[in-house]
């Protein structure tokens, strides 16, 4: 064991290393040189760092533009408050001088409409202030030296506060005027700042400044946590797997996918079994196969099993909508606790607030109780219906299959005079099979309605009662959370037990960026760990996360695109060896080239640790039809295949005379995009449901030379549609009703259609679409490689429409009931492939679809389905009828009300 643990440690230090050398930092060396309208320098005295207001108005010009610029760029730019900016230039022996205009210390913050509409209000939490960690870096005089004891307490900025940083910046720095800076809160205009950056030496300012900057992947917090775990030999063991010490699983991991307020297939119920029993699980998601939903499915079945879940990953997109999930699809009102777009923190600091303040629902627990035996009787009641289902259907096939023996002339004597007639009795008598069916659909309805009343009853009973108990314990939490200082608040951390806050809040949705500011290092401090979107999670980010869990589930896709890394492959060598590990084991621990995905693939304990989901419900069938073919060979099942949508035009291919100019612009398709965005807007101006708008380019000169253009059109038009521009990797994990490309172009970039065959790139990019996609096309695709995936997806997009559905040659059955169906206005198809399922018949009426189950005429469709098929057309959103053969021979008028009834 020591041998693993000595590994395990260098494993570590080794990703400590690496994302030391890799992290990029939010890049605040020089506001100056930010577009306009992403900045404004403010004026007379400082308000929000110094404690003063809780809000600033910013003047109307400033707000507006900063509102419209950070809508457009809402994955690219964070928007930022910063202070005392160290501005001017430093030389250096070996090169040119560096301009610096840099703030100190920064906040994040947020913008919002005020109560006049037009107000612009500017906020921030003065008890979290961030020091500009790579400024530091740059400016100290000892490079070897700690940046820890910079005095920055959690607290607002004061004159105690200000004279701490002064010294500090005056000692430790190449700062040589910091008496400019003493003046603090008075801040100095822009004319002040301008003139210092000209100076060839740094001076510290006092003034402040707004402005949107591009985002950071860097955190210190994640640093520390890394140091944390090196220090340790407690590590869980999520964490001792990975890192390539297998674990045992669980001899019996309880699931009960049958409890939820939802209707799972197999490979979900797989998924949350997984989660119960193995170390270490994973879940493949291909696009729009309900992964988000399977997320929150097992994040309600653990807490239902008294387990606590944090859900995590490096999107806060990702991890928001699995929250969304959670209160909209599964009714779970107030056991998640997520930041909602703002700090976790503040959430956090709110809802003990409100605990404490006796905001809790009051539900008896009898009531609990009796809700909970109300619901174990449905779940009972459901798994009978559906064996008397089965075996009523069965009882269907054995007397149809007679039936049309003594109708063939087959049937010995003795059982077509004893038993025949008694069975067309039956079957003229007994309960319709599709009857049963129907009550066993009331019963699942009844049973998802009351799962949600359960939930929501236990989870109030829980808190009441564990207020009663431990109210103490939660009036320390809050003192802890909201302690300014970060010693007092480790200190008083320490005599908090964290499992009584996780009993209160069950379900944490955070980012891998915000763990360490809540949450201490404790080694299975949460059951389960369930992280997104793992193909775009570093490893070093993500081994905190691993620590604080006692098993863990990877989600991901390795069709999809993965974490972006700047290390070179030599020096990440030089960090492995660095560490004591052989370089030549390079390419099974890289941190530059292998996501948290690829990792936990190399260590799964076995192959039914891993799920795949395989139906998907996103887009119309000619959107995802390449993707299915060439990146998941045909395995995904395809929901909304309809043949109304065989000759439909979701798909369209537009052939432009574009040119790619040298700034990498197409401005012919720019044009043409602003005239699509423009004719949907229009169409859709005046009606209740607006679909959504993406623009997708994969290069970011046609992404931004197009946000320009429509930063022209009306803001609040853009967020009715919810308008995106992005290249494929801010469209991962998002979708849009119209998706345009804009592969921006032409017949002689050949060097640029290069970069468009990475098929992780090239697979998010044409996936994002659910109702219609517009690819627009300036090239000739013919003078790319034969194997090249964007000829071979515009080739694949210009062949005809498949033709509709072929009718094989039917039966007599067949025959006769279509024949009955088509006289009253049904169209019909046989045995039309539909969700990887054979439908034995098919019928449409106007907007109204049914599928028919043929039961007892020999052939393909003699048997009947399975329930487990039913629930997979059920999903799809399609109704499914049983009928035997022998009903519609005693009874083919009734059989035919029954079917016409239903359309």
């Amino acid at each position: 064991m020591q041998g693993h643990d000595a590994r395990i440690a260098r494993l570590l230090a080794f990703y400590r290393s690496a994302y030391l050398a890799d992290s990029r930092d939010l890049n605040l060396d020089n506001l100056s040189t930010l577009q306009a309208g992403r900045l404004a320098w403010l004026d007379g005295r400082e308000e929000l760092a110094n404690g003063a207001l809780p809000l600033l108005a910013l003047p109307p010009s400033i707000g507006a533009e900063l509102e419209r610029q950070q809508s457009l760029y809402q994955r690219e730019l964070q928007l930022v408050y910063g202070v005392l900016p160290v501005c001017g230039r430093l030389s250096t022996e070996s090169g040119p001088s560096t301009a610096f205009c840099a703030p100190l210390v920064y906040y994040e913050a947020t913008l919002n409409n005020g109560s006049e509409g037009d107000a612009h209000l500017l906020a921030i939490d003065p008890s979290q202030p961030l020091a500009n960690w790579r400024l530091l870096r740059q400016l100290i005089d000892d490079h070897n030296a700690s940046l820890d004891d910079l005095p920055l307490p959690d607290a607002p900025i004061d004159a105690h506060v200000l004279g701490d940083l002064l010294g500090w910046i005056s000692q430790r720095t190449r700062v040589t005027d910091v008496l400019a800076a003493s003046g603090f809160p008075a801040l100095e205009d822009q004319d002040a700042v301008a003139k210092a950056l000209r100076r060839r030496s740094l001076s510290l300012r006092a003034a402040a400044v707004v402005a949107l900057v591009p985002r950071g992947s860097g955190s210190r917090g994640i640093v520390h946590e890394l140091q944390q775990l090196q220090e340790t030999h407690e590590w869980s063991a999520p964490l001792r797997q990975l890192l390539g010490e297998l674990q045992p699983a669980a001899r019996q991991g309880e699931s009960s996918p049958e409890a939820l307020p939802a209707q799972l297939s197999n490979a979900q119920s797989l998924a949350l079994a997984n989660a119960a029993r193995y170390p270490l699980s994973q879940i493949s998601g291909p696009p729009g196969t309900g992964k988000s939903y399977t997320l929150a499915a097992l994040a309600l079945d653990r807490y239902l099993h008294g387990e606590s879940v944090l859900l995590v990953s490096r999107s806060a997109q990702a991890v928001r909508v699995i929250g969304q999930k959670l209160r909209e699809d599964f009714g779970l009102r107030d056991a998640v606790l997520e930041s909602d777009g703002g700090s976790l923190q503040q959430t956090l600091r709110d809802r003990l607030a409100s605990l404490l303040q006796g905001q809790v629902p009051n539900t008896p627990a009898d009531v609990e109780q009796g809700l909970q035996r109300e619901l174990r009787h449905l779940i009972k009641l459901e798994r009978r219906q559906a064996k008397d289902l089965a075996t009523r259907c069965g009882q269907a096939l054995r007397w149809s299959r007679l039936i049309l023996k003594a109708e063939r002339g087959t049937l010995d004597v003795i059982r077509r005079l004893l038993l025949l007639p008694w069975v067309r009795w039956r079957v003229r008598d007994s309960v319709r099979p599709w009857a049963l069916l129907d009550e066993l659909r009331d019963c699942q309805q009844h049973r998802e309605r009351l799962s949600r009343d359960y939930i929501n009853a236990r989870r109030a009973s829980s808190l009441s009662g564990l207020l009663a108990e431990k109210r103490q314990l939660f009036v320390q939490y809050n003192q802890a959370i909201r302690a300014r200082q970060s010693q007092r608040q480790l200190a008083l951390f320490e005599d908090i037990d964290p499992q009584t806050l996780l009993t209160a809040f069950p379900i944490w949705v955070v980012t891998l960026d915000e763990l360490h500011r809540l949450l201490p290092l404790k080694a299975g401090l949460f059951d389960v760990m369930v992280m997104d979107e793992a193909t775009q999670c570093d490893i070093a980010s993500a081994l905190p996360a691993f620590q604080r869990c006692r098993r863990a589930v990877i989600t991901g896709d390795a069709r999809q695109l993965r974490h972006l890394s700047f290390l070179s492959r030599n020096r990440e060598v030089q960090l492995l060896q660095r560490s004591g590990l052989p370089g030549e084991e390079r390419e099974r621990w890289s941190y530059r080239d292998n996501s948290v995905l690829d990792l936990v693939g190399l260590h799964l304990p076995e192959q039914s640790a891993l799920t795949f989901l395989d139906e998907h419900f996103r887009s119309r069938p000619a959107l995802i039809r390449f993707s299915n073919q060439w990146f998941y060979a045909n395995r995904l099942r395809v929901m909304k295949e309809r043949p109304s949508l065989a000759h439909c035009d979701s798909l369209q291919v537009q052939r432009l005379d574009g040119e790619r100019a040298r700034n990498g612009v197409n401005q012919v398709e720019l044009e043409h995009v602003l005239q699509l965005i423009d004719e949907h807007i229009t169409r859709y101006a005046d009606s209740p449901v607006k679909p959504s708008i993406g623009v997708v380019s994969p290069f970011r000169d046609q992404v931004e030379a197009i946000r320009q253009r429509i930063a022209g059109l009306d803001l609040q038009r853009l967020r009715d549609f919810r308008v995106l521009v992005d290249t494929p990797y801010g469209f991962q994990g998002e979708e849009r009703d119209l998706m345009i490309i804009s592969f921006a172009l032409d017949a002689n970039a050949s060097q640029a259609a290069v970069y468009l065959n990475r098929p992780d790139m090239f697979n998010v990019a044409i996936t994002r679409a659910r109702e219609r996609q517009v690819v627009l096309f300036s090239g000739d695709e013919r003078q790319l490689p034969t194997d090249h995936l964007l000829r071979r997806y515009l080739e694949s997009a210009g062949e005809a429409p498949r033709p509709t559905h072929q009718q094989p040659e039917q039966d007599a059955f067949e025959r006769a009931l279509c024949a009955a169906l088509q006289t009253h206005g049904v169209a019909t198809w046989t045995r039309y492939p539909l969700a990887g399922l054979l439908l034995d018949v098919f019928c449409q009426r106007g907007d109204k679809c049914l599928a028919i189950d043929l039961i007892g005429f020999p052939g393909e469709g003699e048997g009947f389905l399975e329930l487990e098929r039913y629930r997979v057309l059920a999903r799809a959103g399609l109704e499914v009828l049983p009928l035997s053969y022998g009903l519609w021979s005693q009874e083919p008028e009734r059989a035919l009300q029954a079917l016409l009834q239903r359309l």
